[in-house]
């Protein structure tokens, strides 16, 4: 099978509630546990109270799990951003998205701050790119961000700025719902990401949603591109 294969869970338990962005409780083996949440959105429609989930044992921290995907019963649904990055690397490596663009570094800098990843274009130019993850999906449409983000709305103007300075630049969202045949930004939740990333895309930035499927054996399947709409 073709895809990107995580590291296999080795704990699967019932969610019972979330304490704060990065910290929720659920039952593991009969006990409540702590577990880490590594995604800072509210993930309300995935998090809730008696839905399953898988998660690695971990041995440093205040947290003895760390959460990776929840069972929806006709889906899994990844829940660790921090493999993002790597996931949209390998998309561009084996020619899914960007094809021809090669991985020049991870979290480059730029201003005062980093973008995700750096390519290089099959021109020999420099190009940005930003990578979300988007794991909220309503009636079929993905949507992004599922809580207020005033550090995604900044990444957006600074592509913009990229551009300026003669960069490509480029906003990635990773799609993990299967239902999804289309995406866009949460505009009711978030005006102000919504009308950053339109000022990006008005100023040269390519916008790119590509959907992925995690199946049962934990590999993540590349589906293909998503239609944008943006208002």
């Amino acid at each position: 099978m073709i895809g990107f294969t995580i590291k296999k869970p080795n704990v699967e338990g019932i969610f019972t509630r979330r304490l704060n962005r990065f910290v929720g409780v659920g039952i593991i083996n009969g006990e409540e546990e702590l577990i880490h949440i590594h995604d800072p959105g509210r993930l309300t429609e995935l998090l809730r109270p008696g839905v399953r989930f898988f998660a690695y044992s971990k041995f440093t921290g205040k947290t003895r799990f760390y959460l990776t995907a929840v069972d929806l019963g006709d889906e899994l649904v990844l829940v660790n951003s921090a493999i993002h990055n790597e996931i949209a690397a390998w998309l561009i490596s084996n020619g899914y998205v960007l094809n021809g663009y090669e991985v020049v570094r991870r979290e480059p800098h730029f201003g005062s701050g980093r973008f995700d990843l750096l390519l290089k274009s099959p021109s020999s130019d420099y190009a940005l790119v930003e990578v979300k993850g988007v794991t909220l999906e309503e009636n079929g449409i993905a949507k992004f961000p599922d809580a207020p983000t005033m550090r995604g709305a900044r990444h957006m103007l600074e592509l913009a700025k990229a551009v300026e300075l003669g960069y490509e630049a480029h906003v990635l969202f990773l799609i993990f719902r299967s239902r999804a045949k289309l995406f866009m930004p949460n505009i009711a939740l978030d005006p102000r990401f919504t009308e950053a990333l339109k000022y990006a895309i008005n100023h040269g930035v390519k916008v790119l949603a590509y959907k992925l499927v995690l199946t049962r054996d934990w590999v993540i399947i590349p589906i293909g591109q998503l239609d944008i709409k943006t208002d």
